[in-house]
């Protein structure tokens, strides 16, 4: 196979979302252009004019792309579940952030105006920070589990056996789908530690040791992957 058609039609697929009907496409382009190319380096040809007169062989590529184009239907369904995603996470960000305002701002406010026992507003702002992160956790996780089957392949242009664009590896989406509630149980545990021990200066070892644990369950989830495609 010849490197240059390779990564020609690598690119000329980069922002194509990979669905089954794509890859199936993509295959076909690719082994196309190798069999011209082999057949025109029959005829004496350079490898250089063999590429060349590969790509005139194959004609209209545009024509070709604009078939995996999804139908109106899809393309309105589409747009309304990236309107709803976008509203969900919007609203978890807000909540996330009103979780950090109470755990911070209640105590901090009881302190300075002398209001109430700092420990128990201490302990009500942990309170409804755990609450404000268990809601917009479950936004999150709701409005990625609810995506349409069909949208799915839309949403994102590395498909499932492609490298995960959050680090290289192969994308699981159990994992994926659990990270947020894994960083906002990491969130709590940090400040629930710092809050408690007052040791700040040491408490950030807790973001490590998170990012090491994130790490060990992506290899884990990718090596029973790899042993289940062995099977």
């Amino acid at each position: 196979m010849d490197s240059k058609i390779k990564n020609y039609v690598d690119v000329l697929f980069k922002d194509v979302p990979k669905t089954k009907k794509a890859m199936e496409l993509k295959e076909e382009i690719l082994s196309t252009l190798n069999e011209h190319f082999e057949a025109h380096i029959a005829e004496g040809k350079s490898e250089n004019q063999a590429y060349t007169d590969s790509l005139a062989d194959l004609g209209d590529i545009d024509e070709l792309l604009k078939s995996l184009e999804p139908e109106m239907d899809l393309k309105i369904k589409i747009d309304e579940y990236r309107k709803k995603r976008a509203k969900y996470t919007s609203i978890s960000v807000v909540l996330y952030i009103l979780g950090l305002v109470c755990l911070i701002g209640i105590p901090g406010i009881t302190s300075v105006f002398g209001l109430g026992d700092e420990d128990k507003t201490g302990i009500v702002g942990l309170i409804l920070m755990f609450v404000f992160a268990a809601v917009g956790t479950a936004f999150i996780v709701y409005v990625n589990m609810s995506a349409p089957q069909d949208v799915k392949d839309y949403l994102t242009k590395s498909g499932p056996a492609e490298s995960s664009a959050r680090g290289g590896r192969k994308g699981n989406r159990a994992v994926d789908s659990f990270m947020p509630i894994y960083w906002t149980l990491v969130l709590v545990i940090y400040m629930f530690v710092s809050f408690k021990t007052g040791a700040w200066y040491i408490s950030w070892l807790i973001w490590i040791i998170g990012y090491a644990v994130k790490e060990a369950i992506y290899a884990f989830a990718g090596k029973d992957e790899k042993d289940g495609d062995c099977k």
